[in-house]
Formats: structure tokens, C-alpha cells, sequence
């Protein structure tokens, strides 16, 4: 049992799709289908404004079912199961029309979708629709949904902690109850359906013929993220969250032991966890893309009658390490690994075989491991050697790459004259030289156009500065030499010169440029404008001129780029964190309207109505006259000076009248 490193077979079946490591954080939820072979897996990323699911073959690699949530709902929890399809909604082949006249039901695969308005959408993958719809029960989001094989009933826990048992086929609710504990956010049926664990910070099995409390374990120190019984629900085990532990719990009805069995142990938290329908295997997957297997998970030496004296081999047998470890290591280099996003256990290789999922959710890839040599004996580190994947349109490592590589002629800038700034500085001024004065041919020759051109040069130069000195100006580059720019930085990589070409902000040469610009500088382009608006938010209104501008004019063309939604996922994220901050801010600012309207209200009403007319009335009133209208007022104005100066000397005459008749009377 040493270290094997498996070569690739292309014998198997191995899917290999593009997908980018760093774009994990898009995904929602993810899982495989409960069937032994894991033939789907479903995958739910973000949308513009919604939620996208995705339902890849995992023997194929290619997208077989795509639904996209309604606008603004968003899917808080998946569950695959199976439900009665009596041809009712779609009765078009013969076989569809005999089961609907005979009443025989079938089996069809489907997925529940918890959503966060508090119903729960039934799925179909032959249908490719919503066939049903349960309601009414839950007043917020749900945090998860279980069914039972046949499809006929349900069971589901919401935010208002609540369980519901649900009648499918009627869409109906048939018994609620409420739950032990708070935060209650996921459920596991048991393999016989009288069983359903619940979980939260702790967790607790009911009896579901009788609705009550059978089993109370605690353990963990965060809340329970998954949960997993064996085949024969003798055993439950669960993961939480930041937590590198897996607990293992005795789910037999028939005792009253509730502490753990026995702890599996990672180094890295545990994201995802499976048990084996086959036999007491238990598989984990690690937050860094690791995957841990128990042979044996349930098996514990002396956990139950121990004493004081064999205490210290009591605690070693309580924790287990993992029996084999799975990893993948990329081939250009050794020490990067790369990511598994999920794990399942399979029928193939006798059940000693996973099928794991690994790259991003632009486009998993797919493949089956087996963890067990030739003997049957497991092998303790799993190594495989893979390609790098990218989301890139051509692989770096593909013959068709290399190819392209040796028939595309290299990129050179030797040849390539910059144009710089002091290209364009005047020249000194020149001085034309002529021979003696003596020859008399040589003083008779006209001068040429260089000549008199370098003889303009001091005139030019003179003005030019005296322009300069009178105001200085900053002209805007051209649409045209910004377009060359721009395509000159894209293409060489120059970030420098990027960065200059984004410090224009003039939208009418933004959108000149982006117009002129080719298309397969466009995917560049965004990808650095969404690097630098995560990088630095504070940015966004100069950012956001340009994206807006390549989204508007580049629209036809963007949308025939097959992964683009997965190249703009962190993008999206981006945006809906900006927006979410709004609406308080509007309400903010709409309680400090109100504040505002009713301080200048109080203000005004210590204001008597004189004082309030008169503050109302303009200081200034300017009007504004024709020509004609002007002369007509100066006429006026001339005549009301004449009449005044006639006046005011018949007042001096009468005055005068009045001071002799006043003196003659005084004598």
C-alpha cells in the first residue's frame, strides 16, 4: 500500500471540459443524483438577476437540462428524487399515450428547488419544466426538502422552523409540526422512510409514524451542515460548518446511546460528505479539493465499556484517520492541485470506485476513481496527473495550440516606430545658407519650398509659444489614436499603457474607440475592466463608462461567446453586492426628507404673512427689451426729464412769487 500515481487511461470515460478553478466561488449549490451510477449532477450558479440551474450527463460532459429561476427568486436548496409521470403533460409518442389511458405511472427522474419566497418547485428532467409547485405551508425561504423513492410524499423545513410533510401528487400538506430546536436547516430520510434526522446546532431523530422525538445528539460546535445514513440506518454521519471532523452517530432506535461513535479526521474543513449504499465507506470532500475515504467509517474498538485505565486507547480509537486520500496535481505543475468539487460513491469496480467532479461551473469535468489496487487492498494516496483546464477557447497544451504556435508569426516590435510626445516639439530655427555675393547666378536663384519653410519655422515657433504662455489646453487624443492605443496595450500586455487609455472619461471618444475596436480585443478588455473594478470599487464611475460602452455597442457579438456568463459570474456578484447597499439608502434618505420638510416647516411658521409676502417678493426684477422697445423707453425717459426740468422752474418761479409778495406785506 504505498503512493500510485495513475497515468490517463483513454480507454475510460473520462469527460475532460473547459473550467477555470478560480471561478468556484460562482457556484451556489452542487450534487450528484441519488442513482449508484451518478449519471447527472446538478449545478446552480448566478445569473444577471436570478438563479441558473444546470444539469450536466456526466457520462457525456454536455448540458442536458437548463432552467433559470424567475426574476429576482432565488434557490436556496436542491434535492434529487423521483416522481409519477402519467403522460399528463406531454402525451405525444404511443407509449406516453397507453400510460395515460391505462393510469400506469412511471418513475421520472426530478429536483426539488427550495425557494426563498417558501415553495418548493418540482423539476422534471424528461419534461424540462416546473410540473409542480407546493405552497401555502412556509412563510420564508427553505432550507431544504427530502422526498421519498416513489415520489408520493415529502418533507420540508423552512427559516419559520416548521416541518412539513407534503402530499406530492395532490400538492397538498398533510401533517406540520414544529421543530425541537431553532435553526433547523437540513433534513435526511432514512433508507426505510420511518426515520427523518433533523439538524441544526444539534440533531435529533423523529419517528415519523408517531411525530416524535426518538434520538437527541450533540457534538458539534457550529451548526450541522450535512447529514448521511447507511444502508441499513444503523449509522448517521455529519459534517459542520468549518469544521475538519465527521462525526459518527449509533441511529438505532433500539438504545439510548447518544455520543458519537467514533470522529473522522481531515487537516482542511469538510465541505461535502456520502456514505456508500454498498457497504460502511464513507467519502468527504475538503474546502481545498481534497477527498477522504473511511473503508470501514461505523467500526470502533472499546467506545462503549471503557474504563479508566485503557481511557488513553479509548481517545486514540475515538478519532480516525482517513484510510485513502484522492488528489489531483496539475502536469505543468507538480506542487498546484487541482480542485474536486464534489464526490460520490459508484457502482463500478464493484463499488470500490467515486466519481468526482472537478474544474469550475462554466463546464465540469467528470471522472471516475478507483481507490482499490488489483488484490482488492485500498490504496492510501490516490494521486492523478491531469491537464490544466481553462476557460480559454484554445488549450495552451492541445496540438491544435502548438500547431498555432509554430504557424502564427511572432509578434514584433522591433520594427514599430512609437509616436511620442516629443516628436511634435518645433525645430530650432535654421538659418539658409548661401554662397559669395560675387557669383551673380547664385543671387538670382529662388529659394525653394524646404528653404522657406525652415525660414517660417522662428515665425511659428514665436506664435506658438505666445499661444502657449496665453492659455494652456489639454487636447483630447483623437478616437482614432486612442483606438490604436488601446489595441497596442491589449495586445502587448502593457498595463501601463492600458491604464492611460482609461483615464479618459469623455463618453463620445469611449464609444467612438470601443466601436473601432476588433472583437477579439473585447473579451481582454473586459476581463481587465472586471479585474480592476474588483480590485479597486472606488474606481467604478470610470470603469463603468467602459463597460457600459462594450456592453451596449458589442452586443451581438457577445452574445454568440458560449462561456460568457461564467466569465462575467464574479461580475454579477460585484454588482448585487453594490445594489443591495441602495435601498437603505433610499429609505435613509427619504426619513431625512421628512426631517428636513418638517424643520423648514417649523422654521416658517414663526413668520407672519406680511413678513412671508415680503420675504416672497423678488429683490430684482430684470426685463428684457426689443431694440424698438429700448428707444420707445428712451423717448420716455427724455420726455419725463424735460417735464421735470419744466416743473421743477415753475416751482423756482412761484417761490420766487411768494418771497416778494411776503416782503411787501412785511413793509
Amino acid at each position: 500500500m504505498g503512493k500510485v500515481t495513475h497515468k490517463r487511461n483513454t480507454d475510460t470515460s473520462t469527460v475532460e471540459t473547459s473550467a477555470n478553478a478560480s471561478e468556484n466561488a460562482g457556484i451556489v449549490i452542487s450534487a450528484f443524483d441519488e442513482s449508484t451510477t451518478a449519471d447527472h449532477f446538478a449545478l446552480i450558479t448566478h445569473a444577471v438577476d436570478r438563479h441558473r440551474l444546470r444539469i450536466f450527463n456526466v457520462r457525456s460532459g454536455t448540458v442536458s437540462n437548463d432552467y433559470s429561476a424567475q426574476e429576482k427568486e432565488k434557490i436556496t436548496c436542491l434535492s434529487w428524487g423521483y416522481l409519477k409521470d402519467t403522460g399528463d403533460l406531454q402525451a405525444n409518442t404511443v407509449q406516453a399515450f397507453k400510460k395515460k389511458k391505462s393510469g400506469i405511472a412511471s418513475l421520472s427522474k426530478a429536483i426539488a428547488l427550495g425557494m426563498q419566497s417558501g415553495s418548493i418547485a418540482m423539476y422534471s428532467l424528461s419534461h424540462g419544466a416546473i410540473i409542480k409547485e407546493l405552497t401555502g405551508s412556509h412563510t420564508s425561504s427553505i432550507t431544504d426538502f427530502v422526498m421519498t423513492k416513489d415520489g408520493s410524499r415529502g418533507y420540508s423545513v423552512a427559516e419559520d422552523n416548521l416541518i412539513v410533510e407534503w402530499d406530492i401528487e395532490e400538492g397538498k400538506e398533510i401533517f406540520k409540526w414544529k421543530t425541537d430546536a431553532k435553526n433547523v436547516h437540513k433534513l435526511k430520510l432514512s433508507h426505510d422512510e420511518k426515520k427523518l434526522a433533523t439538524a441544526g446546532h444539534t440533531i435529533t431523530l423523529w419517528d415519523l409514524s408517531t411525530h416524535s422525538v426518538v434520538k437527541k445528539f450533540t457534538g458539534h460546535a457550529s451548526a450541522v451542515k450535512e447529514l448521511a445514513f447507511s444502508s441499513q440506518d444503523d449509522v448517521l454521519v455529519s459534517n459542520a460548518e468549518d469544521d475538519r471532523y465527521v462525526n459518527v452517530w449509533d441511529a438505532q432506535t433500539t438504545n439510548t446511546n447518544s455520543n458519537n461513535l467514533t470522529a473522522l479526521t481531515l487537516e482542511t474543513n469538510v465541505t461535502h460528505i456520502d456514505f456508500s449504499n454498498n457497504e460502511p465507506s464513507v467519502l468527504a470532500v475538503t474546502d481545498d479539493g481534497l477527498v477522504g475515504i473511511w473503508e470501514n467509517a461505523s467500526f470502533t474498538t472499546t467506545t462503549t465499556a471503557a474504563t479508566a485505565g485503557n481511557r488513553r486507547k479509548m481517545m486514540r480509537s475515538m478519532t480516525k484517520e482517513a484510510d485513502a486520500n484522492v488528489k489531483i496535481i496539475s502536469t505543468a505543475a507538480e506542487d498546484t492541485v487541482i480542485p474536486i468539487l464534489a464526490a460520490k460513491f459508484v457502482s463500478d469496480n464493484s463499488g470500490k470506485s467515486i466519481m468526482i467532479a472537478r474544474g469550475s461551473s462554466v463546464k465540469p469535468s467528470f471522472e471516475v476513481v478507483k481507490y482499490v489496487d488489483e488484490q482488492g487492498a485500498i490504496i492510501h494516496d490516490v494521486t492523478l496527473s491531469r491537464q490544466p483546464i481553462t476557460n480559454y477557447l484554445i488549450d495552451t497544451s492541445s496540438i491544435a495550440a502548438t500547431n498555432l504556435k509554430t504557424t502564427r508569426k511572432a509578434y514584433d516590435e522591433s520594427a514599430v516606430t512609437v509616436v511620442g510626445n516629443t516628436d511634435f516639439v518645433s525645430k530650432g530655427p535654421t538659418m539658409a545658407t548661401y554662397k559669395d555675393d560675387d557669383d551673380e547666378e547664385e543671387e538670382n536663384v529662388e529659394l525653394s519650398i524646404e528653404q522657406k519653410l525652415q525660414s517660417l519655422d522662428v515665425a511659428d515657433t514665436t506664435q506658438s509659444k505666445k499661444k502657449q504662455n496665453k492659455k494652456k489646453t489639454v487636447d483630447t487624443p483623437s478616437a482614432g489614436s486612442l483606438q490604436t492605443v488601446l489595441v497596442q496595450a491589449l495586445h502587448s500586455g502593457d498595463a501601463a499603457l492600458l491604464e492611460a487609455c482609461l483615464q479618459h472619461t469623455k463618453i463620445d471618444v469611449i464609444n467612438s474607440t470601443v466601436r473601432r475596436l476588433p472583437t477579439e480585443y473585447l473579451i481582454p478588455l473586459m476581463m481587465d475592466l472586471i479585474t480592476k473594478f474588483q480590485e479597486k470599487p472606488s474606481r467604478a464611475p470610470v470603469l463603468l463608462i467602459w463597460i457600459k460602452s462594450v456592453l451596449l455597442i458589442h452586443t451581438a457579438y457577445l452574445m454568440t461567446v458560449p462561456d460568457l456568463v461564467g466569465k462575467l459570474s464574479n461580475f454579477y456578484q460585484a454588482l448585487d453586492t453594490r445594489l443591495g447597499v441602495f435601498p437603505k439608502l433610499l429609505a435613509l434618505r427619504g426619513r431625512l426628507d421628512i426631517v428636513q420638510s418638517q424643520v423648514n416647516v417649523k422654521s416658517y411658521s414663526n413668520i407672519n404673512d406680511k413678513q412671508l409676502k415680503r420675504a416672497q417678493l423678488p429683490e430684482n426684477v430684470y426685463v428684457e427689451l426689443d431694440s424698438d422697445d429700448e428707444a420707445d423707453v428712451e423717448e420716455d425717459l427724455s420726455m419725463d426729464e424735460d417735464d421735470e426740468d419744466m416743473s421743477s422752474d415753475e416751482d423756482m418761479d412761484q417761490d420766487i412769487s411768494d418771497s416778494e409778495e411776503s416782503s411787501e406785506e412785511d413793509l
